[in-house]
C-alpha cells in the first residue's frame, strides 16, 4: 500500500511499517482490494526431502505421550508435506504447518540450555528445525545435515536473503527417514 515502507509476515498476520506521512485510508483502501479468497500461501512450490536421522532425545518420550510405537511416531511424521508458514524465534528457524494432530504436544515444562542446529522438533501443533545452536523446549525427535542458516554470508557486502537462508515461508517440505 501507499506509503509502506516494509512488511512483516507472521503465522497469521502481517505487520505494516509506514512512513510518517501514510494514513489508514490508504491501508484501508488498499485492503478492500485484495483478493484474500484463495486464502492459502503458494502451494505450487516444489516440496523439498529433509533427511532426518531419528535418533532425538525425546523420540521415546514423544511415542509414549502419543500413545503410539516409535515407528509409527516416525511414520506420522514423515507423511505430511510442510508448509513453512513463518520463520521466526532464531535465524532461519521455519514454523511448519501440517503435523499430524496426534503428534500435537505441549512444550517442554523445563526447556533445554542448548539444542544443536539441525534438530527436528515438534511443538504444539508445529514442526521445526533448529538453525542454530539455543536454548528450546521442543521434543526433539531427530537431527538433519541440512544447513538451514548461513551467517557468513549473511556479512557479505551482497546480501541475498535466500542464499542466507534455505526457507521462506510458503516454502513446502517433506521429512525422510535415514539411517
Amino acid at each position: 500500500p501507499d506509503g509502506c515502507v516494509e512488511f512483516v509476515g507472521g503465522y497469521d498476520s502481517v505487520l505494516f511499517l509506514f512512513e510518517d506521512k501514510a494514513s489508514t485510508a490508504s491501508l484501508q483502501d488498499w485492503l478492500r482490494h485484495c483478493d484474500f479468497s484463495d486464502g492459502t500461501m503458494d502451494a505450487g512450490r516444489e516440496v523439498q526431502t529433509i533427511p532426518v536421522i531419528y535418533n532425538g532425545a525425546d523420540l521415546v518420550d514423544v511415542a509414549r505421550q502419543a500413545g503410539l510405537s516409535v515407528f509409527k511416531v516416525i511414520e506420522r511424521h514423515t507423511a505430511p508435506v510442510y508448509t513453512v508458514r513463518m520463520m521466526g524465534f532464531s535465524p532461519g528457524f521455519p514454523y511448519l504447518d501440517g503435523l499430524d494432530p496426534a503428534l500435537h504436544l505441549p512444550r517442554k515444562a523445563s526447556p533445554r540450555d542448548r539444542i544443536e542446529p539441525g534438530s527436528v522438533a515438534i511443538g504444539g501443533p508445529h514442526a521445526g528445525i533448529y538453525s542454530v545452536a539455543s536454548p528450546g523446549g521442543w521434543h526433539l525427535l531427530g537431527q538433519t545435515s541440512v544447513k538451514l542458516f548461513s551467517p557468513d554470508v549473511a556479512m557479505s557486502a551482497a546480501i541475498r536473503p535466500e542464499e542466507v537462508f534455505l526457507f521462506s515461508p510458503g516454502d513446502r517440505l517433506r521429512f525422510q527417514a535415514v539411517d
